[in-house]
């Protein structure tokens, strides 16, 4: 979805102009070709330039300060604001109500990527935010010992379930809107039972925990992706913020388009120890099929480097310092083994 967004906004530069002009970047000059702009109105007139033509990701150069990234993040970085602030802006520029609707009423692109857009036509339902609000909005112990800060709780939303004695995990799709709450319970489930549950479902294979949350160190960088929404959060808690969750062990279609729409420079899979190889390289094998037009490293977490990892462990779940160690010892890059 993000890819049509940015589609839209190179289709309609006035309206770069517009975002632009709300985040009070000062001498805007729209060209044909480009975009150019400063910081302030005390800044150069020309130090930031947008191309129109050839840009897909809608990346922006910053030449004093050698920045070159994806508008959306250049916005966040550079004014402090959140993901979803930037795209409730465009959302009212592009005078949009719902991504959703729109963009699933609307074809603007062609080849590969509208085949994978006909491949996941799936409607996605999103809800208030006012639904969360009965739920109690305290964090609790059992993910605190679990390495997820009260302060890491509160970012990503997270609440409790009086009624069920569960923990509250609001899922968020790319583009910040609530499709689901899964919940944990919160006390050590019998033998065979799951300890998590849906209060409102979800089709978590039409996004990325973390995704909006963590864009702005997402984008141009080396991606984290690990199998449970409790593994972004405690790299959170350890400022490690370039991570994401599939919501299971395996990837999807969907999850493969949104991972490129980040235009990474690495693709590491982090999946919990125990984990049949097998899965993780079709994993592997079906980021590559999508990424056949992109050019970045896809590499893994081979836990059976380490005899001390307790069994279906996900790799943050030792603390940041054993985490580090598994990033700079223990990941191979497929092809090189």
């Amino acid at each position: 979805m993000l890819n049509n967004i940015k589609k839209e906004l190179l289709n309609e530069p006035d309206k770069i102009v517009e975002l632009l002009e709300h985040f009070d970047y000062a001498n805007i000059s729209l060209k044909s070709k480009y975009i150019q702009c400063g910081r302030d109105k005390n800044g150069s007139k020309k130090s930031i330039v947008i191309k129109l033509e050839n840009n897909p990701y809608l990346c922006v150069k910053d030449y004093p300060k050698n920045i070159y990234c994806d508008l959306f993040s250049y916005i966040i970085k550079q004014r402090e604001c959140e993901f979803i602030d930037v795209l409730n802006v465009v959302k009212g520029i592009l005078h949009i109500s719902d991504y959703y609707d729109y963009f699933n009423s609307k074809t603007i692109f062609g080849g590969f990527y509208e085949n994978i857009r006909k491949k996941n036509s799936i409607t996605v339902k999103t809800y208030e935010l006012t639904i969360l609000e009965q739920y109690s909005n305290s964090g609790n112990l059992r993910f605190l010992r679990d390495n997820i800060s009260l302060e890491t709780q509160k970012y990503f939303n997270i609440r409790y379930d009086i009624e069920s004695q569960s923990i509250v995990i609001p899922i968020f799709d790319q583009v910040g809107s609530l499709v689901g709450i899964k919940a944990r319970i919160n006390y050590d489930p019998e033998d065979g039972d799951s300890k998590y549950f849906y209060l409102v479902p979800c089709l978590i294979t039409q996004t990325l925990y973390g995704y909006s949350q963590n864009y702005r160190y997402l984008t141009d960088n080396t991606i984290y992706i690990f199998e449970a929404e409790k593994s972004t959060m405690q790299c959170h808690s350890y400022n490690i913020r370039n991570c994401i969750s599939l919501g299971s062990s395996t990837l999807s279609a969907k999850q493969c388009q949104m991972i490129l729409e980040l235009n990474p420079h690495k693709v590491i899979f982090m999946m919990d120890e125990g984990l049949e190889f097998e899965t993780i390289e079709k994993n592997i094998k079906l980021l590559k099929t999508y990424s056949r037009f992109s050019d970045f490293e896809i590499g893994y977490w081979d836990s059976t480097k380490d005899q001390t990892i307790p069994h279906k462990s996900s790799p943050s779940d030792l603390g940041k310092e054993k985490l580090l160690q598994i990033i700079d010892s223990q990941i191979v890059m497929y092809g090189d083994e």
